[in-house]
Parts: structure tokens; sequence; C-alpha cells
């Protein structure tokens, strides 16, 4: 008998609006990178042959989003060859009563391979002649105190059948839930239950490291594609195989394609204009959006280029957000050049120039004696 083999995401989010963006051309692109990063998923489940394709809660950002955007969910993970399982998470829960959502995704996945697992039961399912039991515990509600998998632990389960608990929320350790409102899980929850492993949602970042074999309590995919400047990682999913004796062998898949990064960089002795400027040639992507916070103090003239030189950063990146707050270097030659000999602001300036490691308090000061210079 082969192996049994899973695609395992989560929080994908789709009709995510990103109106941080309001307007841009990192909005629209961002919006159809959910859709583009599921296609990404659907089609690493034909290259794994995968029996299964288990979406862990929040396929959906809320319950809202609309007729077109369910539609074109389910056209993209129909053409999967697995069998997909859907769980409502807590942004897209499913409260039993008749809403457009899930009215919408039923309606549009019928008679496809497609399945909702809406209810907390037993799916038992087989592969290759190998009993498969999955337990959905789907969200009712966006916030819940507690878990909802207390009734798997009263299940009783047949040791030569692979037993698969799919669930939505917080796990104690890997997110923060203080105040006890996403369906918080605890590894002693969990173990609990008495089954293989569990595939989960909710914490947007990847658990267990990606070791390739071994077994796992539990897995968490991240999100197939980055939603924020807060995620550096590029979007995830698990492959995990079940093989000989339920051991796992797993694998982290890379599904974004768009990208976030935030830079913070200040200039002085130890970093140049032309430090900056071979940096960011390294960095430049049409699907990266860029965070940039510059801070400190260069020479004039390079105050100059480097204002040149961030004006025309926006043709080579998605987006580009700068905070610059680079002042001119205050030297020797500065105070020459600005202050006539023998004033006030010359003989002080002078004076703390002379100094050991005197760079910073010649800034403040110059701050202090222009309160309102300007930066580039």
């Amino acid at each position: 008998m082969g192996n049994v083999r899973i695609i395992h995401t989560a929080d994908n989010h789709i009709g995510l609006k990103f109106n941080n963006y309001r307007g841009s051309n990192a909005q629209s692109a961002l919006i159809q990178e959910r859709f583009d990063a599921l296609q990404n998923i659907v089609d690493a489940s034909k290259q794994k042959d995968a029996h299964f394709l288990v979406v862990a809660g929040d396929l959906f950002d809320d319950l809202k989003v609309t007729i077109k955007d369910i539609k074109t969910v389910v056209e993209i993970l129909k053409k999967s060859p697995a069998e997909v399982l859907v769980l409502p998470g807590n942004h897209d829960y499913y409260d039993g009563k008749d809403n457009k959502l899930w009215k919408g995704f039923l309606d549009a996945s019928e008679n496809t391979n497609i399945r909702l697992l809406n209810e907390s039961g037993v799916y038992r399912t087989e592969v290759d002649g190998k009993s498969i039991c999955f337990y959905p515990s789907p969200c009712a509600s966006k916030h819940h105190e507690g878990h909802v998998i207390g009734w798997v632990n009263d299940i009783q389960k047949d040791p030569n059948e692979i037993h698969v608990g799919i669930a939505h929320g917080n796990v104690d350790g890997l997110g923060v839930d203080d105040a006890d409102r996403y369906f918080n899980m605890s590894e002693t929850d969990l173990r609990a239950a008495g089954i293989d492993f569990w595939l989960l949602g909710h914490i947007h970042v990847p658990f267990p490291a990606p070791t390739s074999i071994g077994n796992p309590l539990f897995f968490m995919p991240a999100t197939h594609t980055p939603e924020s400047i807060k995620r550096k990682i590029p979007g995830h999913a698990w492959f995990i195989e079940i093989i000989e004796k339920k051991q796992l062998r797993f694998e982290q898949l890379n599904t974004g394609n768009l990208r976030f990064s935030r830079q913070i960089l200040t200039f002085g002795r130890n970093y140049s204009l032309s430090d900056f400027q071979r940096e960011e040639l390294g960095w430049r992507n049409q699907k990266l959006i860029l965070d940039l916070k510059l801070s400190g103090s260069i020479s004039e003239n390079d105050l100059t280029d480097l204002g040149e030189h961030l004006r025309t950063l926006q043709n080579y990146y998605l987006q580009i957000d700068i905070e610059n707050t680079v002042g001119v270097a205050v030297d020797a030659a500065f105070i020459q050049k600005t202050y006539a000999e023998g004033t006030t602001a010359y003989q002080w300036l002078s004076a703390i120039s002379e100094e050991p490691e005197s760079e910073l308090a010649l800034q403040l000061a110059y701050s202090l004696l222009n309160p309102n210079a300007q930066k580039s």
C-alpha cells in the first residue's frame, strides 16, 4: 500500500481588503495574490500527488466575502486532484445560520471534490485500503473561551486506522491570547484526544521546524502568502506524508509570490551613502513591498544625492514607503562654511568638534541652534 499524502494550509484570508494600501497598485496586487498563492497550493497538490488538501480554517477573511470571490476560490480548489477538506475558522465561522458565505460556497462546490467540514464528527474515508479518520472541530463564532476539540477524546479509535484532527485556534506557547478569546488549546488538550496528529490554523507562523521526519503532535502552516510588513516569511504550506508505522515525513512548501521587507538604517561613520546605494540595489524586486526607515547624518552633498536616489525608487518595487530623517553631518568644514568666524555658534560648535567622539554632541548642538533645519 502507498503512503498517504496531505497538503495542509490555513489562514488564507481570501477577501482581505488591504485598505492601508488603498488606491495603490500594491492593493490590487495583494488582493490578487491571495488567489495566486492558493493556486500555488493546488499546483503543489498536483506535483505531490496528494490525496487530501486540508484547509484548517480562515480560508476566507470574513462572512461578507463576495459571491464572485467565493466562486473564484471554488474554481481554484476544484482543480486539485486531491479531496479538498475545508474547516470554518474564527474569521469564516459557521454558526448553523444560512449565511451568504457558506451557502454560496456549498452551492458553488456542489458535485466537486470539495467537502465543507462544518460539523464536529468523524469523517472516515479510505486511501489504497488504508482507513483515514478526520476529526474536524469547526469554529461556530469569531471568539470563544477555550477550545472545541474535547469531543474527540470520547471517540473510540482503532489503532489500525490513521487518525487526524483538524482545528483552528490559539496554541499555548505559540500565540498570545491573554483574554482567552481565540479557542485556546494546550499541548495537553491536543494529546488527550488520542489521535496521531493535528492539522491546525490560526497562528500565522509555521510549526514545527522543517526537520523532515518524525511525529509532531501538530502542524501550523502559517499564512500561504504574507499579509503585512510583520511577516518576513514567504508564505508556507505543509506537505505531509504518512509512511510506515504512522511516521510522518514533512516538507515546508513556499507558496507566496509577494514579499514584505522593513529596513531600518542609520547613516554615520559606519554606514555611508555608497553603502546604502550598493545594498539597495540588491533589494530591488517588483514583487517586494519595502518599508524603509532612514536616520543619522551625512555630508550636504551626500544628503542631496540621497534625496535624488530616493525619488527614483518607486520604479523598482511594488510599493515603497520611506521615512527619512537623515540630516546634514556637522563637522569642521560644515561649521566653517555655515557660520561666520567669531560668532557664538561658530565658537560653540568648533569647541565641541575638538572633543573626541563628538559626532552625536555636534548633531544635538546643531539641532538646538537650528530647530527647523531642513532634512531631505
